[in-house]
């Protein structure tokens, strides 16, 4: 799989909540190296391996983000949206309510940390590989 706008976003359209782990593989066997998606701005920038970063549009939400994170609140989103009970829209909603602002996909590590507005890693999770 290249590293190019269309392979992400049909990497996307195939694999959504419960299939996050097949999209992690997806993004790694592009060579990107990390993901970075901002709801509060609405953008998601992907890079690989040699630095090279593509910037696209994402989920924009309607809401603005809670002046205060909660962790609970947070681990219960990801487990309902990790079940398929909620849609990518719904979750970035739900996350904002929660005071996550982005979270950054270290594809190396196999994480993926979600960030309040005064840049703490509220919950940072392992990808299953």
């Amino acid at each position: 799989m290249e590293f190019t706008l269309k392979s992400i976003q049909e990497a996307h359209e195939k694999y959504t909540g419960p299939d996050f782990p097949m999209l992690f593989k997806a993004f790694k066997d592009m060579g990107m190296v990390s993901n970075e998606v901002n709801i509060q701005h609405g953008t998601s920038v992907y890079t690989n391996t040699d630095g090279q970063t593509i910037t696209a549009e994402g989920v924009k939400v309607s809401h603005p983000i809670a002046d205060t994170s909660h962790v609970e609140e947070v681990k219960d989103i990801l487990t309902r949206h990790q079940a398929g009970q909620t849609d990518f829209p719904t979750f970035c909603e739900e996350m904002a309510q929660a005071g996550i602002y982005k979270w950054f996909i270290d594809i190396n590590a196999g994480t993926c940390s979600y960030i309040d507005l005064n840049q703490q890693t509220i919950v940072s999770e392992q990808i299953p590989q």
